[in-house]
């Protein structure tokens, strides 16, 4: 029986790699998944180590009281991998994490794979040399990743990115509205406050109140909030009692059916802003950290920008609303704006039907066709 190890620390990660197991389970039969992850990849059959949240960490002054919890979890984990021989390991994502066990293992003589590249062109350029060390094959989601790794060495394939092949080229506003008690007519504001708890604490307020200020200026504006889990569920449900906004929905799950049926997002820094552009809408990008988090980040970055769109398309086409402009105040008269800009809407959507063509791929069929020469 082949053996695949596979983590994933959070959500986004948890959402791909069960893609990835689910493709591999249709074309494999008798397949072990062992290693770490979510409720998706639970599904397609993972017997996870230990519970992926301890991986979701936010910020400085999470990672930072986590640290020795993380060394002891990641030690024994080395240890149970070594112990269960799969034929290779798949890191997804979570580099910081995944790198070590990556070199650990293939200094053990598993072949290692890293699903999701770094963003070493954003920050952190010498990294790739450590890279090196840790990994066997980069899967790169993004175009101009691949020759940067093959520069130094590390044999990349560009895979196209996970979500461009789950959401249509065409986008269709009304596709999903019946089934969400939609009407074709209403203006639908997707509020995305992150799938990390720091950031449900950092954002979810501010977007609460942002709802509030619009309501001002559309009264029969509809407001909807995907919840990735029953523990996200719990505290924004908690959020919504202490701030009652008219009109809103909390929605566990569903997220490309809100993105669909939006007319803007609001959303924190993050995978999101991918996810939403490939909907091809409009929105506008908050994150709100502490203070050394974010002074640790301007000091490091290479690029301006946060959001992935821009980065992408390497032009500020996104609203960047970080620190002390993600306000209420700010925030509302942004979305107003971008609403009765339809010269603006206009360009979004041709922009963002360009970067989706240029990202679908046959991932997950591009991925199984490297790995499957070391399965067993």
């Amino acid at each position: 029986m082949a053996k695949i190890a596979i983590l994933a620390g959070e959500p986004s990660g948890d959402l791909i790699a069960a893609k990835l197991m689910a493709h591999i389970n249709s074309k494999i039969k008798n397949i072990e998944f062992i290693g770490v992850g979510g409720p998706l990849m639970k599904q397609q059959g993972l017997r996870s180590f230990f519970n992926y949240s301890n991986l979701s960490l936010y910020g400085v002054f999470q990672v930072i009281p986590n640290i020795p919890k993380l060394i002891f979890l990641r030690y024994k984990l080395i240890k149970y991998l070594k112990n269960k021989k799969p034929d290779i390991f798949i890191g997804v994502d979570a580099p910081d994490f995944n790198f070590y066990v990556e070199r650990k293992l293939k200094q053990s003589g598993i072949p290692t794979f890293h699903y999701v590249a770094p963003s070493v062109w954003a920050w952190r350029p010498k990294r790739v040399y450590k890279i090196k060390k840790s990994t066997d094959y980069i899967f790169s989601i993004f175009p101009h990743e691949k020759p940067l790794f093959e520069k130094v060495g590390i044999k990349t394939a560009f895979v196209g990115h996970p979500l461009a092949n789950q959401i249509s080229l065409k986008s269709n506003l009304n596709k999903y509205r019946k089934t969400l008690n939609l009407y074709p007519a209403d203006l639908v504001v997707a509020l995305l406050p992150g799938s990390r708890m720091g950031e449900l604490k950092a954002h979810t307020d501010i977007l609460l109140e942002t709802a509030q200020n619009l309501l001002i200026a559309y009264p029969n504006a509809k407001f909807l909030i995907p919840a990735t889990n029953a523990i996200n569920m719990n505290y924004i449900k908690g959020r919504i009692k202490k701030i009652p906004t008219k009109n809103l929905k909390l929605i566990k799950g569903k997220v490309d059916e809100i993105l669909s049926s939006a007319n803007i997002a609001i959303a924190a820094s993050g995978t999101a802003s991918l996810q939403i552009a490939l909907h091809k809408k409009p929105m506008i990008i908050i994150y709100k950290g502490s203070w050394l988090s974010y002074f640790i980040w301007k000091m490091v970055s290479l690029i301006p920008n946060v959001s992935l769109p821009n980065i992408l398309l390497n032009e500020n086409i996104v609203p960047e609303m970080l620190q002390h402009r993600a306000t209420p105040t700010l925030l509302s008269k942004k979305v107003c704006e971008i609403i009765e800009d339809k010269k603006y809407l206009k360009k979004i959507d041709s922009k963002f039907y360009k970067l989706h063509k240029n990202l679908k791929k046959n991932t997950s069929s591009l991925i199984l066709k490297v790995i499957k020469p070391y399965l067993k």
